[in-house]
């Protein structure tokens, strides 16, 4: 697996780069963020490590130029690196297609879990599945969504949230299960990206928004009946 470091504090790039090697993946940097999308048109990773503050072209406008044109950048899982001063820049940056997010300063042995976890779950066979929600359609073999036969795009995370929500229909789910099953995490971000995700999910499938009801100050519950 390829993976793409972007970063311009030589330091800390070269301690994420020691670390991700010593698990055996191969690993490109960048010091900027035009350099960083040269590199990945080039050798279309499967992941990138981003920091958010960077020179010449910053780590949201990255991720908007990746994550909008995927027939050209692949569609790389994007892992944001930010100081805490920074969080409304993540948050913008989960809208706009960012995957997760580390606060600096970090443990680098906690960033080479979370790139695990991404392979892990690309590698994760699928099963022959079809679940439905009125005229939603998700086909889990394919990993695909069709609405009304029309089929729409989704993220992973997007994917992976709307699957759990249709699986546990009409039950209540806090965010911290959210947060366990979709980043397999429980950490503590701030917290709005699960609410974040949810409002992905609302603007994709306005039809359906108005099932997915928000049970204040304890999670998401999507209801068959109004």
């Amino acid at each position: 697996m390829r993976i793409l470091v972007v970063e311009d504090d030589k330091e800390i790039q070269e301690l994420i780069t020691y670390f991700l090697s010593k698990e055996g993946y191969e690993v490109d940097q960048a010091d900027d963020g035009l350099e960083g999308l040269r590199l990945l048109k080039e050798k279309q990773h499967s992941l990138v490590v981003l920091d958010l503050m960077l020179p010449n072209l910053d780590g949201k406008n990255f991720t908007k130029i990746v994550k909008g044109i995927s027939s050209e950048y692949g569609d790389p899982a994007i892992i944001m690196l930010t100081a805490k001063t920074e969080i409304e820049d993540v948050l913008e940056g989960l809208e706009i297609g960012a995957d997760d997010y580390m606060k600096k300063p970090f443990d680098p042995r906690e960033l080479v879990l979370r790139v695990k976890r991404f392979f892990k779950e690309e590698k994760r066979e699928e099963v022959k599945r079809k679940y439905e929600f009125l005229d939603l359609v998700i086909e889990d073999d394919k990993h695909r969504v069709l609405y009304k036969g029309e089929e729409i795009d989704f993220s992973k995370k997007e994917y992976d949230l709307l699957l759990l929500l249709v699986l546990n229909k009409n039950l209540v789910i806090t965010r911290e299960k959210i947060l366990d099953k979709i980043w397999k995490s429980n950490y503590y971000t701030g917290d709005r990206t699960v609410d974040v995700y949810i409002s992905k999910l609302r603007d994709k499938l306005p039809e359906i928004s108005e099932y997915i009801k928000t049970i204040k100050g304890v999670g998401y519950k999507l209801e068959e009946k109004r």
